[in-house]
């Protein structure tokens, strides 16, 4: 019989988790959602690229019962962008098992990936092979603000080049793909599911629209002061700013989601989020076409008290979407549009 302090501290635990639960809204996927519209050629031609062969170099870090973890530093082999250094991740790779769907987790602003741990090894624990990208900020946020659109496609196209890696595995299931990110890693994780027809389901955390709004109204101090940094060097007020960013940010994570397949996407909201407004969350799953979304009562950071509530429920709606059969992705793109721009060049 179990002694009654360990007893005690369950069923504590079990009442805890119950309020927790009990605290958080679950919509479903609209029934009226429409269909996504095709990615127009022209915009997803910006986010082309030639693949080149996979040179990558795998370091074991660590070995558990069911899954080994390796550093992998993959070749970017992406000459045309002015940076080409290595890709690295954490991949945690499953034993005893022939062929494994996927997870790529996107970690927050300036990649720490502690935080994704949990989440790794949960799916890795729930028979995923998982990939925690280093999403390190190699240049100042401040110079992406500058100069947001390179920023944006050459993150697009460094992970797109993840999912070569993966496709290149023989232990990998690069038809069961899914990517989950919060914060910073959200915005990447959408991005990344709209212009990559390999991405099966997407559960993109704490995101809204549009992005030069979010911006400008972040609470989050390395977003403000990129932002007031912005405004000194141009020599900008708090209107103009947000008129710049406006102008020169075209792949805006509501320009997106039109072209994003709601029944694939599962969101996570924040009720009172200041770093990414909670208004801006709920515009942005309009705009998807209101997708599947659990809505937390927290904010921002206070999230993270979720965490084990949250890494379950994405997990069980991984496994659920997976499971269906030519289901298709979450991209809506017009077919062969890549080949087209690489014979165009």
């Amino acid at each position: 019989m179990m002694p009654a302090s360990k007893m005690d501290s369950r069923v504590v635990l079990t009442g805890a988790l119950c309020m927790v639960s009990a605290c958080v809204s679950v919509d479903a996927l609209s029934p009226d959602h429409k269909p996504a519209t095709p990615q127009p050629v022209e915009v997803m031609q910006q986010f082309c690229y030639r693949p080149a062969p996979i040179v990558d170099e795998l370091t074991l870090s660590e070995e558990k019962s069911l899954y080994r973890v390796y550093d992998v530093s993959l070749q970017a082999g992406l000459d045309e962008f002015d940076d080409d250094s290595p890709i690295t991740f954490e991949y945690y790779e499953q034993i005893d098992k022939e062929l494994s769907p996927v997870v790529l987790l996107l970690p927050i602003l300036n990649g720490q990936k502690h935080i994704m741990r949990p989440f790794a090894t949960h799916f890795a624990g729930n028979g995923y092979a998982t990939i925690i990208v280093d999403t390190v900020q190699r240049k100042t946020l401040l110079d992406d603000l500058i100069n947001p659109e390179p920023a944006i496609r050459q993150t697009v196209i460094r992970h797109r080049r993840v999912i070569d890696w993966v496709e290149s595995r023989a232990e990998l299931d690069a038809s069961k793909l899914a990517v989950f990110g919060a914060s910073l890693g959200g915005f990447r994780a959408m991005f990344l599911a709209a212009f990559d027809e390999r991405v099966s389901v997407v559960s993109p955390a704490l995101v809204g629209g549009s992005l030069p709004d979010v911006l400008v109204s972040s609470n989050e101090r390395r977003i403000k002061e990129a932002v007031d940094g912005v405004k000194a060097e141009l020599s900008l007020d708090d209107e103009q700013v947000l008129r710049y960013l406006e102008q020169n940010i075209k792949t805006d994570t509501l320009s997106v989601a039109p072209h994003l397949n709601a029944d694939r996407v599962l969101m996570v909201l924040a009720k009172f989020d200041k770093a990414v407004p909670y208004d801006s969350q709920v515009l942005l799953r309009e705009a998807i076409g209101y997708p599947e979304a659990v809505t937390l009562p927290t904010g921002h950071i206070t999230a993270a008290a979720y965490l084990f509530y949250l890494r379950s429920r994405v997990l069980k709606f991984f496994d659920r979407k997976l499971a269906e059969e030519n289901a298709g992705g979450t991209a809506s793109i017009t077919a062969n549009s890549c080949e087209t721009w690489v014979s165009d060049r």
